[in-house]
């Protein structure tokens, strides 16, 4: 589709073909519909045969089965589509990893299935179709052609997906498919953008409803992932506005723009504050470092000796194409986009060196952000390649082909590519089998400890292994003697191996683990040495006061322990045996302290909670409004899981406390059925605590969002520096 805002005075498509032939090469004719059905029907047999060859390297590795485990639960518990919930299978119940996979078509469409194998086909054959459509109408609204739209998108699909090793380049949509359901909304918001403008405002509203719309549905899916976006819709903004044929048009790509700031700002962009401010990461800057500042996390251009030559041919070819398209000033969208993308390149590599040489950064990794922009480096790539191919062609003096008849060859050789690539490189599982199998030990958890909808908590398991080590570790100790155990027995009984079982865990794994989780197990359950970084916690110290505070009923390790706990299982795997312990009278919402203790600084109450004559059944450490006497103990208490939310019940004589294994924010509500509303509050730091009377039956429940509430994790971020967890000291 050529450039609505050429000028009028363009030359000739004879004289514009003697210059950069390929760069103008038309719109071709619009197929038949059999013929695009004929094309669709076989990049999608030939792709889905591909995967079929690649099901054991489909979402792979600790990330893969995470995701799955993750999709798997959110459907059974019918996570809220607008708003975040607590996952009772992590943590404390904290919100969950920060994707709803709910909103995904793909995910939605494998959660109908019941083999693995074919769910993850069917994930990546529909983020296949996301991606191949969105790059072909991002494509053709810059000015190039629909084959080379086409030929674009078989590009992209050939290096990004896992067809090969398991890709060709960096190997993020192997680990999370659903990044490149992100990178198809982006890439349509930004073409409906560049469409905007250009006509009266009725024409005009459409474009921008599609616009609004998707990058709304992004922030609901993921607002972590979404900023990763933020630099590709800054590099398209600016080129559109740029590229304006009218004034009309610039004024108003700026005034959707203003709109579209506006709408983000007051939600999505607070909770996307929130969600960063109120971590680990932010709090405790410099006991976390950047474990992303190196070369090999700055760009795909520095991969061929990491990964191979695909990307650093593809980004090179990609500069080459744009720098060819900006010389072509027949198409004003083309040559604009063109000149920003190089500026924005030099930019963001420069950004990227700076931080790998010097390490100031705390955000994502600069590679992440490139993200989204390989499908454009795919697009020039493609205009270069087909120029260089076009000067070959007149030097040989053959005549030029029928644009029109190259879609089903570009088609069917992707396809050919596909399945040679899928074929030829090695096969194989690629790290953590799922689903994951039985054992002894998760046999005893599910019995004791399984929790379904409606069923009343009955306790936690920690993973305490590695405990054999005898020097500091870091998580990368952790995960791979988690993948040797996986190896060994079919289950890592930390993450996927404890959840699919319905056993709840400790363990955490997400980029914004808040810091009040951190602090306390950091200062309290880890071993002085032990490395940690933002997304993860290594615990290896066994404290069952502490532990059984905290909800943790089971205990798995792999050296014996001498303390207050029965062992209750053990089981040879590898080279170790696994030790299953189980804690006397572990909190399952039934603590009813009677005396209360003012809180004052974080590092105080760490060091009242690690000394050996706090009881956390008796005294709770907190600040309430007023003070609390005459408190008596809870009875007939009973916390039930319910999914996306729990059910708490009670009765007292006069006013108790509870204090539930439950991590407390701000965005925790509670919902009863009448009576007096009791009051939530921060106790021992971490956990939540509910002062009531009489009777109590209420729902707790999280809600916040990028449209509600979305500043309550800002508060907790406030309570943070309020209380100085930041400054709590490392255990020595």
């Amino acid at each position: 589709m050529n450039d609505m805002t050429a000028p009028a005075t363009a030359s000739t498509p004879a004289a514009e073909a003697a210059r950069f032939p390929v760069v103008n090469v038309g719109a071709a004719p619009r197929a038949a519909p059999v013929r695009l059905f004929a094309l669709a029907a076989l990049w999608l047999i030939g792709t889905g045969l591909a995967l079929y060859l690649k099901r054991t390297q489909l979402l792979v590795g600790f990330d893969g089965g995470y995701m799955l485990d993750l999709a798997q639960r959110q459907f059974a518990w019918h996570l809220p589509l607008f708003s975040a919930a607590m996952d009772w299978f992590q943590g404390l119940g904290d919100v969950y990893f920060a994707v709803n996979f709910r909103l995904l078509p793909a995910f939605t469409a494998a959660s109908f299935l019941a083999n693995a194998d074919a769910a993850k086909i069917v994930i990546y054959e529909i983020v296949l179709l996301e991606l191949s459509f969105s790059i072909i109408i991002f494509a053709t609204s810059l000015g190039v052609s629909r084959t080379a739209g086409i030929a674009a998108a078989a590009l992209t699909c050939l290096v990004y997906l896992p067809f090969a090793r398991p890709t060709l380049i960096y190997p993020i949509l192997s680990l999370i498919p659903h990044l490149g359901s992100l990178v198809a909304a982006a890439l349509l918001a930004m073409a409906a953008y560049l469409h905007f403008g250009r006509r009266d405002w009725v024409a005009d509203l459409p474009f921008a409803l599609i616009m609004l719309g998707l990058l709304c549905w992004s922030a609901l899916v993921s607002i972590i992932l979404i900023l990763l976006a933020a630099p590709f819709v800054l590099l398209c903004v600016v080129s559109g506005v740029l590229a304006a044929a009218t004034p009309a048009e610039r004024r108003r790509k700026l005034a959707l723009v203003l709109a579209t700031v506006l709408l983000f700002g007051s939600g999505p962009g607070i909770y996307l504050a929130s969600t960063i401010l109120d971590s680990a990461a932010i709090v405790f800057p410099t006991e976390l470092p950047n474990d992303r500042a190196s070369f090999l996390f700055t760009s795909i251009l520095l991969h061929r000796q990491s990964i191979g030559w695909v990307g650093p041919v593809l980004m090179l070819s990609g500069i080459a194409g744009a720098a060819l398209a900006s010389l072509d000033r027949s198409r004003r969208t083309l040559r604009i986009f063109a000149i920003t993308l190089v500026i924005y390149i030099a930019g963001s590599l420069t950004f990227a060196m700076l931080i790998a040489l010097f390490d100031f950064w705390r955000g994502p990794a600069p590679l992440y952000f490139e993200f989204f922009v390989v499908p454009v480096y795919a697009i020039f790539a493609v205009v270069f390649w087909g120029s260089m191919l076009d000067r070959l062609r007149r030097a040989l003096g053959w005549s030029p082909p029928d644009r029109s008849t190259l879609d089903l060859p570009i088609v069917a050789a992707a396809v050919a590519a596909i399945l040679l690539l899928a074929v030829a490189t090695p096969g194989g599982d690629w790290g953590f089998p799922y689903p994951p199998k039985s054992t002894a030990i998760t046999a005893i958890l599910a019995r004791d400890s399984g929790l379904q909808p409606g069923a009343a908590f009955r306790g936690r398991t920690a993973n305490f292994t590695s405990r054999s080590i005898d020097q500091p570790v870091e998580w990368m100790d952790l995960y791979h003697q988690d993948l040797a155990l996986a190896n060994a027995t079919g289950n890592e009984l930390r993450v996927m191996g404890l959840h699919y079982f319905d056993v709840p865990g400790l363990f955490q794994y997400t980029q914004t683990i808040s810091p009040f989780l951190y602090a306390l197990t950091t200062r309290l359950l880890a071993l002085p040495g032990d490395r940690q970084i933002r997304s993860v916690l290594t615990l290896r110290r066994i404290e069952p006061r502490i532990l059984a505070m905290l909800g943790v009923r089971y205990v798995v390790t792999d050296r014996p322990y001498v303390g207050p706990a029965t062992l209750r299982a053990s089981m040879a795997a590898d080279d170790r045996t696994l030790l299953l312990y189980e804690l006397g009278q572990p909190n399952v919402g039934d603590y009813s302290p009677t005396v209360v203790t003012g809180s004052g600084t974080a590092a105080a109450i760490i060091a009242r909670l690690s000394a050996p004559d706090f009881d956390p059944r008796h005294e709770v450490i907190a600040d309430l409004p007023e003070p609390e006497s005459g408190l008596v103990p809870a009875r007939d208490v009973r916390l039930t899981f319910d999914g996306a939310s729990l059910k708490l019940e009670a009765e007292s004589e006069g006013r108790s406390i509870l204090l539930l294994p439950l991590e407390f924010s701000r965005c925790l509500v509670a919902a009863g059925t009448g009576g007096v509303k009791p009051l939530l509050f921060r106790a021992d730091l971490l956990e939540t605590g509910v002062l009531f009377s009489g009777r109590l039956d209420v729902e707790l429940s999280i809600r916040t969002g990028a449209f509600l509430h979305p500043a309550c994790r800002l508060e907790d971020y406030f309570d943070a520096g309020k209380l100085g967890v930041g400054n709590i000291p490392q255990p020595r």
